[in-house]
């Protein structure tokens, strides 16, 4: 499940270790007044992509008129691990227990 936080005082309200995690690896910044995602793993964060994400102009979620849908077919730690290896850093960061932050803003 994904979270959205306002910014990183929220977060920090929410999760200290976790906020205090991000704040160590990516350092101050604007990006502590600007809204932050969170994703439980990286399966969670390419179900994401798929559906909200990079590739929802694939609109895998619609109805397949009794087709199988191929979205029940995914590997989805395979594709999220794979998805790590190409991000962009400067607004995507895995902590150490593989939560996935995203912020639009940039670290």
């Amino acid at each position: 499940m994904e979270k959205v936080y306002r910014n990183f005082k929220e977060l920090h309200k929410d999760n200290i270790k976790l906020a205090e995690e991000l704040l160590d690896e990516v350092g101050n910044g604007e990006w502590e007044n600007e809204p932050i995602m969170i994703h439980d793993d990286v399966e969670e964060f390419a179900k994401y992509e798929l559906t909200e994400g990079w590739y929802v102009d694939l609109d895998i979620m619609r109805d397949w008129s009794g087709a199988p849908n191929p979205f029940d077919y995914i590997n989805f730690a395979e594709l999220g691990h794979d998805l790590t290896r190409d991000w962009d850093s400067s607004t995507h960061h895995m902590s150490s227990a593989g939560e996935i932050f995203v912020t639009s803003h940039g670290w």
